[in-house]
């Protein structure tokens, strides 16, 4: 029985040996593995049970870290953060924003200076042509002059220039950073280059310094004209400085005046004498306003140019021109516009009388002549009349209503002062000069 009881013992001992051999067995075969729940999933010490079961409270021996070996790993991810963060900051900075644009967008003045000679060409005829078509369609009408030999509003007492083109819709506001010169010039006052036979008279011109160097580049309306040096353009604008001498007035005992008749003679073909009325000049220019002696009523007025000594005559119909200063710096852009007498002889054309009977009679009859052949000289409008008799008496009539009032007179510049009282441009040409 005892023999019976050990061998159960060692058969029971065997069988709890051979199924904890087969247990080991199973769970050591790769087939029996239980596959992780995620991919990726971190072992966090050895020797640990690969079977994962959550329920199951961690093991004693697992390896914790401990709380400074923590806060030494929360630094460190710290700082990897914010240097990420400010990688991710600087490639911001990196990328341009489009910024908002404007109605135009406007090139600053460098990068005009970037472009080659061909762009500056275009740009400088466009110029040209905007402001000889202004010219041309508003010369008259805003009395637009050389000044200088830049393009001058006299109405507005200031320069033409680029901002009034784009201001007023004529240029686009791409040349606002265009710095070039309006000129208002003669064509055949350009020296050192061949100027086309197109520009050679008063014409609208543009100028800009090189983009390179120390030159000025010159166009017209139709051409660029060429290149010339600085210090060719400042004495081609110097040729505009309209002050030429001192302004007098001639009376017939001066050599001049007669020299200055002569011109005039040869000019019209006429040798005989003129009725002249008033004589102005200084070192190139004159200004003659005169008659023939058959009709007074016809007075003409000229302006003559000093050339090497020889007076020619530049301007013949300033008579009738409604806007002298626009008529003659159209020809002659250095001409002293103060050389001009205070009068308009235009403005009196409809005026003038050719029938002087009505005087004559008046004369008569406050016997101030007795008869008519004792006039000399006779010339009147509708409300001022001169008379001057052989005799030398001078004779001022006004039209008071439907009378003449004429009255005697020292000198012609008393009459002229008479005159002026009424009106500072009243037509004092009618005066004979003495």
């Amino acid at each position: 029985m005892i023999i019976l009881n050990k061998l159960l013992k060692f058969f029971s001992a065997f069988m709890v040996f051979f199924i904890t051999a087969c247990e080991a067995t199973v769970e050591d075969t790769p087939t029996a593995k239980q596959p992780s729940k995620e991919m990726g999933q971190v072992i966090i010490a050895e020797g640990v049970s690969k079977k994962s079961n959550p329920a199951v409270p961690q093991q004693k021996n697992e390896i914790q870290p401990s709380e400074p070996e923590k806060e030494e790993v929360e630094k460190e991810q710290t700082e990897k953060e914010e240097k990420k963060g400010e990688k991710e900051k600087e490639k911001e900075k990196e990328i341009p924003k489009e910024l908002p644009k404007d109605k135009y967008e406007k090139p600053k003045t460098t990068s005009f200076l970037n472009w080659g000679e061909s762009q500056y060409w275009t740009k400088l005829k466009t110029v040209a042509e905007t402001a000889a078509t202004f010219y041309q369609n508003n010369g008259n009408g805003f009395t637009l002059l050389s000044k200088e030999g830049k393009l001058y509003n006299s109405s507005t007492d200031s320069y033409v220039t680029i901002n009034y083109f784009i201001n007023h819709g004529f240029l686009g506001e791409d040349f606002s950073d265009f710095p070039c010169d309006i000129l208002l010039l003669k064509g055949s006052d350009i020296e050192d280059i061949e100027v086309p036979s197109s520009a050679l008279n008063v014409g609208i011109f543009t100028a800009i310094r090189q983009p390179s160097g120390n030159k000025v580049m010159l166009c017209s309306s139709k051409e660029k004209i060429g290149v010339i040096s600085e210090e060719s353009y400042q004495k081609l604008l110097n040729k505009y400085e309209a002050s030429h001498g001192a302004v007098t007035k001639l009376s017939p005992s001066m050599e001049e005046y007669e020299r200055i008749l002569n011109f005039i003679r040869v000019y019209e073909g006429n040798y005989d004498n003129y009725y002249v009325r008033d004589i102005r000049m200084d070192k190139k220019y004159a200004v003659v306003t005169f008659s023939t002696r058959n009709t007074t009523s016809n007075v003409k007025q000229y302006v003559l140019v000093n050339e090497d000594g020889f007076w020619e005559v530049a301007i013949s119909n300033l008579d009738v021109q409604s806007n002298l200063d626009y008529a003659i710096n159209s020809v002659l852009p250095d001409f002293n516009l103060s050389l001009l007498p205070p009068y308009n002889i235009s403005f009196y054309k409809n005026d003038m009388i050719a029938d002087f009977s009505e005087i004559l009679k008046s004369m008569i009859f406050y016997e101030l002549i007795e008869q008519q052949t004792q006039v000399e000289y006779i010339c009147a409008t509708t409300n001022y009349c001169y008379i001057v008799l052989y005799g030398g008496e001078k004779y001022l009539g006004k039209k008071q209503n439907e009378d003449w009032d004429i009255k005697k007179v020292k000198s012609a510049s008393d009459a002229i002062n008479s005159m002026e009282l009424d009106n500072k441009n009243a037509p004092t040409f009618i005066i004979l000069d003495e």
